[in-house]
């Protein structure tokens, strides 16, 4: 057996060595005085109150031996300011932080450590996979407030902007948004066009939450919360439009019985859009990426989808025409955006026109 022993001043750890993990260390426990200052409503008590002494924080519950530290830390990574004892939230926490803010991200951060998040016990995730079993019925309300925080920072807007650019929508009078769980493509794409009408079409312990949101944007009357399993139930038929958004990952083995099942519910001439991840096109991982991957493969069933020309594939399979792509960046990282008609319709071109059978990206169009 070899000796192990040594002097202690033979092992010292070099520094820099020892400065990197403790940089791992702090993040994580930054997270956790975040999630803790959530957990508390401080920051939605600071936004009531205004300017607050350290002492009277003590009111939400706080011990008095950490206030200062407590506040002193989230100070530091600029939630609060913290001078003379006395503390109030700043911009950033007024716009992102406080729950009645249209732009609230709390549930995003607290989900990241829930008990039902993937990455609560990353070590069993990585052994059995995302779709282990947990308690209660999945997706789980807090994932789904999650995602819709994540989606309003920008790809929703995008995907939006995208699909109004098609003519197709315009004439659209009934939309399918399958598997939409919050419902806020449907709730925008109503916005966008005032003569559409949508139906959010979900599993049925998620149809509660779709309905909170469709009340909470004043949507009720045109926006509608169907319970459902697309693979088994029947949505209605004749739609318009449909879309179906971070859904296909788990069928990417089915994708023409799925897709197949989904076109039974549009209207021939109607607009089918896709949004999804995939993989980059060169299929690596940038440096300093290593995280937002696995982020990425842990939101999409393991995998984002692989190439856009096999789901291409399937849709012309399918009849489909005037296929077009975009690619994209979603709240995950790299995605792309897919519209396509069912029967003879149109397609896109790069001058913000449309016209049948091409395929557009950053660069143009190209037949």
């Amino acid at each position: 057996m070899t000796n192990h022993t040594i002097q202690f001043w033979q092992g010292m750890p070099a520094a820099e060595n020892v400065e990197h993990l403790d940089a791992t260390i702090s993040g994580y426990q930054a997270y956790r005085v975040l999630s803790a200052a959530l957990e508390l409503g401080l920051f939605d008590w600071l936004s009531e109150r205004g300017p607050t002494t350290r002492h009277d924080v003590t009111k939400i519950g706080i011990n008095g031996m950490f206030t200062r530290g407590f506040l002193a830390a989230l100070a530091d990574m600029g939630y609060v300011t913290f001078d003379g004892g006395v503390c109030a939230n700043t911009s950033i926490a007024e716009e992102l932080l406080v729950s009645t803010s249209p732009t609230y991200q709390g549930d995003l951060i607290l989900a990241a450590g829930r008990e039902t998040s993937s990455w609560s016990d990353l070590a069993e995730t990585l052994r059995n996979g995302v779709e282990r079993p947990k308690t209660g019925p999945r997706p789980t309300h807090d994932h789904l407030r999650a995602v819709a925080q994540r989606c309003i920072r920008g790809e929703l807007q995008h995907v939006v902007g995208l699909v109004a650019r098609h003519p197709g929508f315009w004439d659209a009078r009934s939309m399918l948004d399958i598997g939409g769980g919050h419902g806020l493509y449907a709730i925008a794409l109503c916005q966008e066009n005032p003569d559409l009408q949508a139906c959010v079409f979900d599993l049925p312990h998620v149809v509660p939450l779709t309905r909170e949101y469709i009340d909470r944007y004043g949507m009720d009357g045109r926006v509608f919360a169907l319970s459902g399993d697309i693979l088994v139930d029947e949505p209605g038929r004749g739609y318009d439009l449909i879309i179906v958004s971070h859904l296909l990952y788990k069928f990417r083995d089915r994708l023409t019985d799925v897709l197949g099942k989904v076109t039974e519910s549009l209207a021939p001439g109607g607009l089918l859009v896709l949004n999804h991840l995939f993989c980059t096109p060169d299929c690596t991982v940038s440096p300093g990426a290593g995280v937002a991957e696995l982020d990425r493969a842990l939101m999409s069933a393991g995998h984002p989808l692989c190439h856009p020309q096999g789901l291409e594939a399937v849709l012309k399979r399918l009849g489909y025409t005037g296929i077009t792509t975009f690619p994209h960046e979603t709240g995950m990282g790299y995605g792309v955006l897919f519209c396509a008609t069912n029967g003879e319709g149109a397609g896109c071109c790069d001058d913000g026109g449309w016209t049948s059978g091409c395929s557009c990206g950053p660069g143009g169009c190209g037949n």
